[in-house]
């Protein structure tokens, strides 16, 4: 079974591994972007432009690779725990029960399962990663161009038609564009992808276990804060086959993005023994249903204190983005830049950052929650 704290300790481990990425390579685009030089011609260079798209690209894919050097290794570190933590405890209870569950390197099913959902997993990442080197070159001449129109037509001095271009790539961040259309950061996605992924195949180990030791009732985790539609079936016991009398795994969304195991879904199940003591009373669950915290004069359920507080956090990251891209610009040797306008700008970035702190530090007094620091690091 995995606890609230292990999920905790997994999307620690998942922002150590492309910790900086993001940063770096909003640094190249930065860089490029202020080194161009382009304030006093009349005519665009294409052939510049794309000289640097080029240089772009390759110096990100390089990124990207020594970061993937690392990637399967940790990602298999990461997996190998939380199954081995989550049938240890299942485990126990068969055994509690008179079985006797094969060790985790003995059973062919499991490795299996463990094999190819960590090759996936380490693959997806870097997939991921390596389609922000083509994001990245369409944000690049996006910012060029635009920046280049302001200037000519004189809607924009250039040093500010350059902080708005780094400020809008900064807020657009090392972007995912997924098939369906749908966008995430890399940072976001991730930890979607590392958290979404070590849940469900522990979810499969522990089916795939059961399965094989004939054990067919699973007794799911319950949490405050948990989202509505979760919080009916947490906390529930569920028929594998589907036994009249519990919970189906159709009940509970099962495998589906938004159901048990699926997007970001912190809850787990394990063996129950029918007519056995449950872990959670029907008072405690309707108690973490309808919890609620005070905010800013308000009663608002735990699960949207816990929303509002991951709107803050994104917002702080963004700050630090920000930053960073604006920084590169005192560093520049494009002699057009107003050093002043720079410092101006970044004057305000920390100003917004500590004011945005602030507010995150005034939820966490008023709410009791605790800060979050992996939802603070880019």
């Amino acid at each position: 079974m995995l606890t609230e704290q292990d999920f905790l300790k997994i999307e620690k481990q998942t922002v150590g591994i492309y910790q900086n990425l993001e940063l770096q390579i909003i640094e190249e685009i930065a860089t490029r972007i202020a080194n161009f030089g382009y304030a006093n011609t009349v005519v665009i260079n294409d052939m510049k432009i794309a000289q640097e798209m080029g240089f772009l690209y390759q110096d990100i894919i390089r990124l990207v690779a020594e970061y993937n050097d690392t990637t399967v290794e940790e990602v298999n570190k990461i997996f190998y725990e939380a199954g081995e933590k989550s049938l240890k405890f299942d485990d126990k209870i068969y055994k509690e029960a008179g079985l006797q569950p094969l060790p985790l390197n003995q059973s062919e099913n499991i490795k299996q399962i463990m094999d190819i959902t960590i090759n996936r997993t380490a693959g997806n990442l870097q997939n991921l990663c390596m389609t922000t080197a083509n994001t990245s070159q369409i944000q690049f001449k996006n910012a060029i161009d635009m920046a280049y129109l302001e200037v000519s037509t004189g809607v924009k001095s250039y040093s500010q038609s350059i902080l708005d271009a780094l400020r809008k790539i900064a807020q657009q961040g090392v972007v995912i564009e997924y098939p369906s259309g749908t966008k995430r950061s890399i940072e976001s996605a991730v930890r979607m992808n590392i958290i979404t992924s070590v849940n469900q195949t522990c979810g499969q180990l522990q089916e795939t276990r059961a399965n094989e030791l004939g054990w067919d009732l699973m007794e799911i985790t319950a949490h405050g804060g948990a989202r509505p539609e979760h919080a009916n079936w947490q906390g529930k016991i569920v028929s594998l086959s589907g036994q009249k009398g519990y919970l189906s795994k159709d009940d509970i969304g099962y495998k589906t993005a938004t159901g048990f195991k699926g997007v970001n879904c912190r809850h787990d199940w394990y063996p129950y023994y029918k007519g056995s003591a449950r872990t959670y009373t029907q008072k405690e669950l309707n108690k973490w249903k309808n919890e609620k915290v005070t905010y800013n004069g308000k009663k608002i359920s735990i699960y949207d204190a816990t929303q509002e507080q991951r709107k803050i956090e994104r917002a702080i990251r963004q700050d630090k983005k920000e930053l960073v891209a604006q920084q590169k610009l005192l560093t520049s040797d494009n002699k057009d830049i107003n050093i002043e306008e720079v410092q101006a700008e970044i004057r305000n970035i920390k100003a917004r950052q500590k004011e945005h702190n602030n507010t995150l530090n005034n939820l966490l007094d008023q709410t009791g929650f605790r800060k979050d620091y992996s939802r603070l690091v880019i």
